[in-house]
């Protein structure tokens, strides 16, 4: 299923960060998501988006520094529903190295919305 571009990235209910703020500290873990010791865990973006038969879904975009077997920055969506009980995990991205700048503005771009699905 494609999001097309009707939801706005300021609609009401969206916690984002504005671009001229530093990246989220890092966490330790994010829910849903594997990570190692030595990986840093950064949230980028958190919001409501209703899809198809889950009205309360929220999805957390997080970008992950993982150094265990190299070092890759993945950009992960985390959707989460009271309804279903359950996280679904989509990998969105994969860069080489170190990026968090590039993948904090590729979220901020709207790129991540994509085809999600429940």
């Amino acid at each position: 299923m494609h999001i097309p571009a009707a939801f706005p990235l300021s609609t009401p209910g969206t916690i984002a960060q504005a671009e001229e703020e530093p990246p989220a500290p890092v966490l330790g873990i994010a829910p849903g998501i594997s990570s190692h010791p030595g990986d840093a865990v950064h949230l980028l973006r958190e919001e409501r988006m209703p899809l198809a038969g889950v009205p309360d879904c929220v999805a957390r975009t997080y970008a992950v520094i993982h150094r265990h077997h190299g070092v890759y920055t993945h950009i992960y969506t985390v959707l989460e529903s009271r309804q279903h009980v359950r996280r679904v995990t989509h990998l969105r991205r994969v860069l080489d190295g170190e990026q968090l700048a590039a993948a904090r503005a590729w979220v901020l771009a709207g790129r991540h919305l994509g085809r999600l699905a429940f």
